[in-house]
């Protein structure tokens, strides 16, 4: 690969360290609930009939992150289901200081935000997280974490994850500040959620290999080869557990794309835009029998 790409091309993120609000270890803060202990259901807590929010990339971005909750707010949401590239606990001066902004928006509109990570958040503190009854970890009080390989409930749907992807410039990354050594998903993780039956929505970072996509840069056939190996392992997990609709980021544009099965079952793939684009980074989704609707998220500020 000759020289360093421009920040935040297609295909991967590419990182310029200085664009992220770099947040440290900060306060664990208590889930609210009802009585000591116990955790809001985030099914019985919503309003019938509204939509939840799928999220794409936000790369640390807060002042797009503090648009895009208030944006789900309006709409009705109480749930953002986020695809990864959040930007969690990204070390540096300021870790911390973002989700614990975020986190105090979410608690004042009454909004959970559950992160399936992608290759640019802190899988050190990810795998640490332990899981809770609900198969989810807790970041922050309204800040949730769904691990690869496990699955939750929203809004009586059936969610799996499956999150993180090969960073094409690893190279140019130090181990532990910005690049980790597990930001794959393994076929272990994959095992674990196909072993859990059916999902109605996969979370995933990258795109399940058959998606066509567009890329901005040259990569070497080293690389391109190592990168596709996670889009191979997403579609076989995909052609196996047959999900209605696969959600995900990574590639930094808006595509919707769909996968037949040779038993007839199709799986609508939305890939979602980056942070900046107010049409495309995130989606409303009405719970309901698949074929869910599915419409674009207008994100604008207060």
């Amino acid at each position: 690969m000759a020289g360093r790409p421009p920040r935040w091309v297609s295909h991967t993120a590419w990182h310029d360290p200085g664009t992220f609000h770099r947040p440290p270890p900060g306060e664990r803060c208590i889930l609210n609930s009802t009585r000591p202990g116990e955790r809001p259901d985030i099914e019985s807590s919503r309003n019938a009939g509204a939509p939840f929010v799928v999220a794409g990339d936000w790369h640390g971005d807060q002042g797009w992150a503090i648009a895009a909750i208030q944006s789900a707010a309006r709409a009705g949401a109480g749930t953002i289901l986020h695809v990864g590239d959040f930007g969690l606990d990204w070390p540096g001066a300021k870790r911390g200081r973002y989700e614990a902004k975020l986190n105090k928006y979410l608690l004042d509109l009454g909004l959970t935000l559950i992160v399936s990570g992608g290759n640019h958040d802190n899988w050190d503190t990810l795998e640490e997280l332990p899981v809770e009854a609900d198969g989810m970890a807790t970041f922050r009080s309204n800040i949730r974490v769904l691990p690869r390989g496990g699955r939750t409930k929203v809004e009586a749907l059936v969610v799996g994850a499956l999150g993180g992807a090969f960073s094409v410039d690893y190279q140019h990354r130090r181990e532990g500040k910005d690049w980790w050594r597990h930001e794959e998903p393994t076929p272990e993780d994959a095992q674990k959620l196909i072993a859990g039956g059916p999902v109605d929505v996969l979370i995933t970072h990258d795109a399940p290999a058959g998606v066509p996509l567009k890329g901005d840069f040259e990569l070497t056939p080293e690389i391109r080869s190592r990168a596709e190996q996670t889009r191979v392992l997403l579609r076989e997990v995909v052609d196996t557990l047959a999900p209605s609709h696969v959600f995900c980021g990574h590639w930094h544009q808006r595509r919707i794309h769909e996968l037949a099965h040779p038993d007839g079952r199709n799986t609508r793939i939305d890939v979602l835009n980056k942070e900046n684009s107010r049409e495309g980074n995130a989606v409303l989704v009405w719970p309901s029998e698949a074929p869910l609707r599915i419409e674009p998220l207008s994100i604008r500020g207060s």
